[in-house]
């Protein structure tokens, strides 16, 4: 039996999850909480500089942007730059890859969320395109 996914709380809620898992450690980074030291940077900081703080402030406005585009497509709203879910998918590959490729087995537990992000826009956005859904 097939399922349509794309009207599923389940899947909707754990891409949400991921995001907010996200969103956690790139706060965590940015306030220098002792909880990311291992699972972000590699692990091997024990207070982030500035110049990676810089950075991953960076990041998270990039994945608050995420959130309000995956939302927008979720619910079938139309986005302005129809390249931007394929963009999407594209970033988040190459994370999946720095994420296991991390030294620190904490950071990648990280290819987790980012796979569920990645699958998502790939799914909702790319796929349905495609197809004309």
């Amino acid at each position: 039996m097939r399922q349509n996914l794309s009207r599923n709380p389940l899947v909707f809620g754990a891409v949400l999850l991921s995001f907010a898992w996200n969103i956690f450690l790139l706060v965590g980074v940015i306030l220098n909480n002792g909880f990311v030291h291992t699972r972000a940077a590699g692990g091997q900081f024990t207070d982030f500089p500035a110049s990676i703080r810089v950075v991953y402030v960076l990041q998270l406005v990039l994945v608050v942007y995420q959130v309000w585009i995956f939302k927008q497509i979720f619910h079938t709203e139309p986005i302005r730059l129809k390249w931007l879910p394929r963009f999407f998918v594209i970033v988040g590959i190459l994370g999946i890859l720095a994420n296991a490729a991390s030294r620190s087995s904490n950071e990648r537990w990280n290819v987790i969320p980012a796979a569920i992000i990645t699958w998502a826009f790939w799914y909702f956005g790319v796929k349905k395109e495609k197809s004309g859904l």
